[in-house]
């Protein structure tokens, strides 16, 4: 691994957490298209940054691709739809409960290390699907098995990534670094259940699983080429408990985070479970084949990677605050026309609202966040904000079975409803929230 001796030498107290020491320079193009893209793209200009944000694409490219092939090949293995869900949804326990000490972890450790750990163990674990794939063994719950380690080590690698970015980038393009990791996830949910079902269908699902190795296996040696950070605090000297207890007792102290943090949560757990039942949806309402389904899922991610690109752009004094708050209403919004207008061509246009939402609630709202929040807090409280995923079963179990008891149609109709009524309190509410720039 390269060494922080040997990388960006003379910027060593970055690795400290001088925010300010690695801001790249102001973009200086005054031709409309190239100011928009050194705008938009500014905080690649920083090598420390690029790295660690093509490590993170080719993770999350890898970990989108695992889904996929996990979820044909757990369906080959049983034929059972059941078993299919429980191993999908593996992942959330072991991010629920893993998440607080992932986020401790994050402002103890130095997170350079604690990123490759978490994106070496993914690799292994898709390595060894591979293998017992080679050798004609594999079973379902190996493969679940692998999604609760995923799980685990996703939440401890995302806090940990998310405090680095102002420690490479500082404060001034922490909007516009947040809005590009944004960006790759929204690119890799376009494109990598795509290329993972291709690599399945065309060489098998060894093949898929030994791609997916390749991939973190690269994503560890890009973020090796990043300065070693070393978290600020009192954290290291403190017990985990101490740790955990002192994150929440910061978040209570902090209403601004605190109100952002609840905001992130309720949103996240009204809007997503749609997403985590497109298939269902796509099939009850629209009738379509598996092909229907896949584009309906790709114009989602499509909203996703727009609205990431107009995020990435975003500075101070843009009414940030107002606009996250009203994200929540465009994925109600769209989710009332999905809802209403039973046509498939209608539903694909709206998709794109719910991607367009859902990321300028998550991309936007991290960088609010994480603007608001202390530097020795900053990943126990993007942890808090993680655990949102790990709390989807909550949510998605009570809509399947709304869907199973009234309808796709009408149950879409009463969580766009609920979602609508909980993003408009949010704004009447939010004062602390509206008045970000």
């Amino acid at each position: 691994m390269a060494s922080r001796s040997t990388i960006e030498p003379a910027q060593p107290e970055t690795a400290r957490g001088n925010e300010a020491a690695v801001t790249a320079p102001r973009a200086r193009s005054t031709d409309g298209v190239g100011a928009w893209f050194k705008l938009t793209f500014a905080s690649l200009e920083n090598r420390s940054f690029r790295f660690l944000w093509l490590g993170m694409l080719l993770s999350m490219g890898g970990f989108q691709m695992q889904m996929i092939a996990r979820g044909i090949l757990v369906y080959d293995l049983t034929n059972d739809a059941a078993i299919t869900a429980i191993v999908s949804m593996g992942f959330a326990p072991s991010l629920l409960v893993v998440s607080l000490f992932g986020g401790v972890l994050g402002d103890r450790m130095e997170r350079r290390t604690l990123i490759q750990v978490s994106q070496a163990s993914n690799a292994a674990a898709a390595g060894a699907v591979a293998f017992l794939i080679f050798a004609d063994v594999v079973e379902w719950w190996h493969l679940f098995v692998v999604s609760l380690s995923q799980g685990a080590m996703f939440s401890l690698q995302m806090p940990a990534r998310q405090a680095a970015i102002p420690q490479l980038v500082g404060k001034e393009r922490l909007g516009n670094a947040v809005s590009l990791n944004a960006m790759a996830m929204s690119l890799m949910n376009v494109v990598a259940p795509g290329i993972g079902g291709l690599i399945y269908g065309v060489s098998g699902p060894e093949v898929a699983y030994l791609v997916v190795t390749g991939m973190m296996v690269i994503a560890v040696m890009l973020t090796g080429a990043i300065p070693k950070m070393y978290p600020t605090g009192d954290a290291v000297r403190r017990s985990v408990v101490d740790n955990i207890t002192a994150g929440f007792k910061y978040v209570k102290s902090s209403p601004l985070v605190r109100i952002m943090l609840i905001y992130s949560i309720v949103i996240a757990l009204l809007s997503m479970p749609f997403r985590m039942l497109v298939p269902v949806f796509a099939e009850d309402i629209y009738g379509v084949d598996p092909t229907g389904v896949g584009v309906f899922a790709m114009m989602i991610g499509a909203g996703g990677l727009i609205a990431s690109l107009w995020t990435a752009g975003m500075r101070k004094g843009q009414h940030r605050g107002k606009i996250f708050l009203f994200a929540g209403v465009v994925s109600a919004a769209s989710l009332i026309f999905i809802g209403a207008l039973p046509f498939y061509y209608v539903g694909v246009i709206f998709a794109i609202g719910i991607g367009f939402g859902e990321t300028i609630r998550w991309g936007l709202g991290q960088a609010l966040i994480m603007e608001e929040t202390d530097d020795p807090y900053r990943a126990r409280v993007m942890s808090l904000v993680m655990m949102s995923f790990g709390l989807m079963p909550a949510a998605v179990l009570p809509l399947g079975y709304a869907v199973r008891e009234w309808g796709a149609q009408a149950s879409v109709l009463g969580m766009a409803a609920l979602l609508m009524a909980a993003s408009l309190l949010f704004l009447v509410i939010g004062g602390r929230i509206r008045r970000l720039e």
